[in-house]
């Protein structure tokens, strides 16, 4: 159903033993994003064993690898985010939450088994409840994260189903729709018109610049000459209030496509079509308001 809560469920390898650590040092609140709400940090859940200890953290890390050296191109752990909608976490409240992420560290432990070590953290310190799971993936006494995920996005898809079917949809929360890969194609199409478009935008940015400080010289000029308020003194403040607002605008564009610039590897194919989109509409409107001028 398009209205109800969606899952979340993401994964990324972890090719490091500093990588970890610094996995750590967000999950364990040493450092902060700027978003998180001091008032509601004592809800946060943090591993039982270890605590808010990164260096217990790392030192059991180290003591269950038992003795087994991870090669140079190892990976050194799993990491799953798990959440949802945020209108999913309204009805289920603290108590629901911690529920739902408990069947999902439950969910990965048996994945696993008991010779991988997991470190869980939830926190609700920030807009939507989640949680974090690191997971140091042994096999055989070593090091084997392909064992338990594959080496295929099938793989990752088939576990995402499961986990939906055993966890997700039991706390409320649907699959969701997997996105839409963008392909190179589109990608060119994108960045062909955003380079267009950008040296375009700053050039009229420049050129407002110039025509608001020109006229505002004017302004003033008349300001000095003419001692009781006329109207082309008005008309000329208006042209450029009128200028300025223009300048406000594109100003905001700039903005809006160099976000979209560094945020397209993450977009779906549906999110950048509609940039695209939105861009040819734009510079659509933009020829109008020129040719008003």
């Amino acid at each position: 159903m398009a209205g109800s809560p969606k899952m979340v469920f993401a994964f990324q390898k972890v090719k490091s033993r500093s990588g970890v650590r610094a996995l750590l040092a967000h999950n364990l609140r040493y450092d902060k994003p700027k978003n998180a709400r001091t008032d509601r940090e004592r809800y946060n859940v943090y591993p039982m064993n270890t605590k808010r200890d990164i260096n217990k953290t790392m030192l059991a890390y180290q003591k269950n690898l038992g003795g087994h050296k991870p090669r140079k191109n190892a990976v050194w752990a799993h990491e799953y985010v798990i959440s949802g909608s945020r209108d999913g976490f309204k009805g289920l409240g603290i108590d629901g939450s911690k529920a739902y992420f408990k069947d999902a560290v439950m969910f990965l432990k048996e994945m696993y088994g008991d010779e991988s070590l997991l470190i869980p953290t939830i926190h609700f310190d920030e807009r939507t409840p989640h949680l974090h799971v690191i997971v140091q993936p042994m096999k055989d006494g070593k090091l084997n994260g392909k064992a338990f995920t594959g080496g295929s996005k099938h793989a990752m898809a088939q576990l995402r189903t499961r986990f939906h079917k055993n966890v997700a949809l039991k706390h409320g929360f649907e699959r969701g729709e997997p996105k839409n890969r963008i392909k190179h194609k589109d990608l060119d199409e994108y960045y062909k018109l955003a380079e267009k478009e950008l040296p375009a935008l700053k050039q009229q940015k420049t050129n407002l610049e110039r025509e608001i400080i020109m006229g505002q010289s004017e302004v003033q000029g008349n300001e000095l000459a003419i001692t009781e308020t006329g109207s082309m003194l008005n008309k000329l403040k208006n042209e450029v209030e009128s200028i300025k607002n223009e300048y406000s605008e594109i100003n905001n564009e700039i903005n809006e496509l160099t976000e979209t610039r560094n945020n397209i590897k993450s977009m779906t194919l549906n999110e950048l079509n509609e940039a695209v989109e939105y861009l040819n509409k734009q510079d659509l409107d933009r020829s109008n308001r020129i040719k008003m001028r």
